[in-house]
């Protein structure tokens, strides 16, 4: 079996070492338009502040391990042209500008998806970055150090644009969070967490300007000096667009997708066009709470999107994805927050009918004497009682942010919220409570208060 895989970083990387790993007699051949990959973007604000010291430790796999196994992976060459009728791609060296086709008989698209950059006035002036590749963490981290920058506005309050508030304000610089929306993260989590994450990032020193468009920036010299919101102008040095990504699917025209152009896949990653499967964040994948194709751009669902799709060209039926919940995580400015599904915002958003039980306790018995503050909300429809959404806040030393691993698998399994309550669960004085504070949640929703909360 020939397979060709246009796309070599976290899901491609998976689709390769998969194919040979099962079947080391498959042919497989690979284009990238890189000239590296399996870089960690999740660990550029952590290189930024320091934290890690390495950038080149963010690589778990290189070219020559996957030439090793068997693969022919060809750097520097970009698909220009996939033809599902005759089964072959074009393909251009981006060295030598020469272009020729590959024939295949399957062939994985892990296209990936690239930041959105929107044509805001004077957007070309210096020092206005993106992030994404490994060469933009060489850039921003270079910029960190440099003493000339002394303010940086960071456009987009998600993940990628706190993290790396938090790593520019750990370098000593006056930090400015810009964003259209009224609060951070809401996809994510609601007031009950975000509230106090921002709380947290003022009492830092970051300045949040929420609920403002950028207009224009401004500059002097060819370089950026401020930006222009409808909340008023803010300086900068440096301006790093975190906006959101948008997956590269262009050349998988005919393929069915949703509004954002994400291509819809089967459990087994199989797209409307015969022969050719979509993995990584160019997919989208059926969501359990939202009950439709979502696309859920994570390094988790791009490795095993890779999995699942090298196994079914393999020949297996038993490997699949049948659906996804979006769980996450984030650690900044002494939160450490998880979530899965829907938040209670999106989910009414979505012309939901759902209600909510939020709680926070001490994580152990009081009898201990160490014990730390943790919060659960649990969003859930109205009448069935089905458990759509949960967001855990652990502050503390410690974290107990991966309990939203088994509320995103009872999510994925449509259990309701009696189920979860009955879910077979240790007590340990030195761990956790006899209601835990996910069974306090549970319980509180169905009107069986029994647990005293800790209060916020």
């Amino acid at each position: 079996m020939k397979t060709v895989v246009v796309g070599v970083n976290h899901a491609g990387t998976s689709v390769i070492r998969t194919l040979l790993t099962q079947n080391p007699e498959n042919t497989v051949v690979a284009f990238d338009r890189n000239d590296n990959i399996s870089f960690l973007g999740c660990g550029i604000a952590l290189t930024v502040s320091g934290v890690v010291k390495d950038p080149e430790s963010l690589f778990y796999a290189d070219v020559p391990a996957l030439e090793k196994m068997g693969a022919v992976v060809k750097m520097k060459h970009d698909v220009i042209n996939i033809n599902p009728e005759v089964k072959e791609v074009t393909v251009r060296d981006l060295e030598t500008r020469e272009e020729f086709t590959e024939s295949y008989e399957k062939l994985v698209f892990a296209g990936g998806s690239w930041p959105i950059d929107p044509p805001i006035k004077n957007r070309e002036l210096e020092n206005i970055d993106i992030c994404k590749l490994y060469q933009h963490a060489q850039i921003l981290i270079n910029k960190a150090d440099d003493p000339s920058i002394k303010n940086v506005a960071v456009i987009g309050a998600g993940y990628i644009g706190i993290e790396l508030a938090e790593a520019y304000h750990e370098k000593g610089k006056r930090v400015t969070l810009i964003d259209m929306q009224e609060r951070v993260v809401p996809r994510y989590f609601d007031p009950a967490f975000t509230d106090r994450l921002q709380a947290d990032m003022r009492d830092h020193g970051i300045e949040l300007v929420l609920g403002a468009g950028v207009t224009e920036y401004r500059g002097m010299d060819g370089r950026v000096t401020g930006v222009v919101t409808t909340k008023g102008e803010f300086p900068a040095d440096l301006v790093i667009q975190c906006i959101g990504f948008k997956p590269n699917t262009e050349l998988l025209d005919g393929a069915d997708k949703i509004p954002n152009g994400a291509v819809k896949v089967n459990e087994y990653m199989e797209t409307s066009l015969p022969d050719i499967f979509c993995v990584g964040d160019s997919a989208a994948i059926f969501h359990s709470a939202t009950g439709r194709h979502e696309n859920v751009a994570l390094a988790t669902n791009a490795v095993k999107t890779g999995v699942v799709a090298a196994s079914r060209i393999n020949g297996s039926d038993s490997v699949k994805l049948e659906s996804v919940v979006g769980t996450n995580g984030i650690c900044v400015f002494g939160n450490k927050l998880s979530s899965t599904g829907l938040s209670e915002d999106a989910a009414r958003q979505l012309g939901m009918n759902v209600m909510s039980s939020y709680y926070t306790d001490n994580d152990r018995p009081e009898f201990m004497e160490e014990y730390e503050k943790v919060s659960v909300k649990l969003v859930y429809e109205a009448d069935s009682l089905r458990l759509v959404g949960a967001q855990i806040g652990s502050y503390g030393e410690g974290s107990h942010t991966e309990s939203i691993y088994y509320l995103a698998l009872a999510i994925q399994k449509g259990m309701a919220l009696p189920e979860i309550a009955m879910t077979d669960v240790y007590f340990l004085p030195h761990f956790n409570k006899p209601f835990n504070f996910i069974l306090s949640a549970v319980l509180k929703a169905l009107g069986l208060n029994y647990a005293v909360s800790a209060g916020k």
